[in-house]
């Protein structure tokens, strides 16, 4: 499923025009955004969390040339399912 199909299926779950639904997924994706640049987590319960991992410096490979890289620490959003979220897809 892609944004559009999103939108469609959205619009049509909860009565709500193609607009309304754009904005409301828009400010989802900001807020979740902005929650993870602070360095908090956002958890919504029954769905999941989403956080900011850590990865710290190391040595890497560049694939092309097969030279050795430093790759700097950097953070990296990930998000953990919920256990009610896992038991509904199974």
């Amino acid at each position: 499923m892609n944004k559009t199909e999103l939108i469609q299926s959205l619009s049509e779950e909860v009565v709500l025009n193609k607009k309304d639904v754009i904005r409301l997924l828009d400010a989802l994706t900001r807020t979740i955004i902005r929650t993870l640049r602070k360095g908090d987590k956002l958890q919504w319960s029954g769905f999941g969390t989403f956080i900011l991992s850590h990865r710290r410096a190391r040595l890497g490979i560049n694939p092309a040339t097969k030279e050795k890289i430093n790759l700097k620490e950097t953070h990296v959003p990930k998000f953990r399912p919920s256990k009610t979220l896992k038991q509904l897809i199974r």
